[in-house]
């Protein structure tokens, strides 16, 4: 047979193999590496049950999970204090925990109207951003609460996401907002903040739960979730409570994964326990096992 005539035929062969493999390396992993939200564990952290310089080590040794997302409301006098966030890295690599992000609360509006006050904000948040890029960390979390009218806020709050986007990328850090509450769980809203913050490392961290606009309304989760994923640099898996199954009472897990897995998001999934009535340790169990069975799933799916 001619040489180039068998070179043709076995490249037809092998084609759709090549293809298949392509179709899988494009698609997310169907079951997502999960990190431990360190809310999860707020009544032990306050209580003194639980330490915030073992919660790395905690994660990993309680639940296997290799990451972690912390809480600046745990350490919130150390954010410039190097020798105490050197132990923290310290106890993070022992354990074989990836420090992921910091949760930043309680440092100002960024989409505050007055000037002066959205500029205070933003310094504020100065200390964790290089707090998050010493322990290795991807993300800073913060808020986009603020005042004024739709318009006025999305501006204010997509100003002041730029600055520190601007002083973040000198870290390799991305500053990522959470839907919590108000205008920024108005999923449509925050995309468009996303939009005219117009930065590589501005982004969204979609959490499953937090879809309360206030004054009793709520904005349709799923919607939220799939308005915010295509920003999103972190996503948030929150849980309250559990049928018999095993299944978030008040969130279709299932119809989640299938938003994130829809839109390619690669990144890790963190679980964060809100409930009451379980233990903060069995809801944190439970969240784990429903996020696998729902990503596996969706995977399945695909």
């Amino acid at each position: 047979m001619d040489p180039n005539r068998r070179a043709l035929l076995a490249a037809a062969a092998l084609a759709p193999l090549a293809r298949a493999g392509a179709a899988r390396s494009r698609g997310p992993a169907p079951v997502p590496r999960i990190s431990l939200a360190e809310w999860s564990f707020h009544r032990a952290l306050r209580s003194g049950a639980l330490a915030h310089l073992d919660f790395a080590a905690h994660a990993k040794k309680e639940y296997g999970l290799e990451g972690v997302e912390y809480v600046n409301q745990f350490f919130a006098d150390k954010g410039a204090d190097f020798a105490y966030l050197s132990e923290m890295k310290k106890r993070a690599s022992d354990a074989g925990v990836q420090s992921l992000l910091i949760m930043v609360d309680g440092e100002g509006s960024l989409g505050a109207a007055d000037l002066a006050e959205r500029r205070t904000a933003i310094e504020n948040h100065f200390r964790w951003i290089a707090a998050a890029a010493y322990l290795g960390g991807h993300s800073v979390r913060v808020n986009a609460a603020g005042s004024g009218t739709r318009e006025e806020h999305a501006k204010q709050a997509a100003e002041s996401l730029h600055r520190l986007a601007v002083v973040a990328d000198r870290y390799g850090l991305n500053v990522i907002v959470e839907n919590h509450g108000g205008l920024s769980s108005d999923g449509a809203w925050l995309a468009g903040v996303m939009k005219l913050a117009d930065h590589p490392r501005v982004g969204t961290l979609p959490d499953f739960g937090n879809f309360s606009l206030g004054e009793g309304k709520s904005y349709d989760r799923y919607l939220g979730t799939q308005e915010l994923i295509p920003f999103a640099k972190a996503l948030s898996a929150k849980s309250y409570d559990f049928d018999d199954q095993g299944n978030e009472t008040t969130i279709d897990y299932f119809k989640m994964a299938k938003i994130a897995t829809a839109a390619g998001y690669p990144g890790w999934v963190g679980v964060e326990y809100e409930g009451d009535r379980l233990s903060e340790a069995d809801g944190v169990r439970k969240t784990i096992d429903l996020v696998r069975r729902a990503w596996s799933q969706a995977g399945e799916a695909k």
